[in-house]
């Protein structure tokens, strides 16, 4: 189950338009990055998978190419349906900004974890958005895009609030995180 919602996590990208200029950039930095993780989100519930090729960074888009994005994103769908998106905190400075979001979601074929059938699971990352030849392109957080991030942009680090992903799975009606103590069984 872990494995299947890094892959998910790992798996989003996207991109909305440029920002506008003048006092209020901040403010409309935050809602340009909302905004963007939202439409995400609507693509990929509508399983819009090619569609999403063109929101990747061109880093990324030089390691896989559009089938292989959308073969991944199926082969997650036949997994998981991915139900509702939470948009949290919104932090933006210049080209960068980080959004806090929680991505709800159920499996299409509970699994047993410490005796108990779960089908209910939910991960909280952060997406990481920059702006690249005009468009914001986000890539969601794990530890080696994190890496990656703060090598090319040693300031990057300093100006936000970072977390590593949190997976939960729900039992018994309670969420709980799912950790190297859960007992995964099929």
């Amino acid at each position: 189950m872990k494995r299947l919602l890094f892959l998910f996590v790992a798996a989003i990208v996207f991109s909305a338009p440029g920002l506008t200029s003048g006092s209020a950039q901040n403010d409309n930095q935050s809602k340009d990055a909302r905004a963007a993780v939202n439409k995400f989100f609507l693509l990929l519930k509508s399983r819009s998978y090619p569609a999403l090729y063109e929101f990747l960074p061109s880093d990324l888009q030089r390691q896989i190419t559009r089938e292989q994005l959308a073969l991944s994103l199926m082969r997650l769908d036949s997994f998981i349906t991915i139900e509702r998106m939470e948009v949290g905190r919104v932090q933006a400075r210049g080209d960068f900004a980080v959004v806090n979001t929680t991505i709800y979601g159920k499996l299409k074929k509970p699994v047993t974890i410490t005796g108990e059938e779960v089908s209910e699971g939910r991960v909280s990352a952060q997406q990481f958005l920059y702006r690249e030849g005009g468009q914001w392109k986000v890539v969601t957080a794990d530890s080696r895009t994190l890496s990656y991030f703060l090598k090319r942009n040693s300031e990057f680090g300093k100006q936000f609030q970072l977390a590593q992903p949190r997976f939960e799975f729900k039992q018994n009606d309670k969420w709980t995180a799912f950790g190297k103590q859960m007992k995964l069984q099929r």
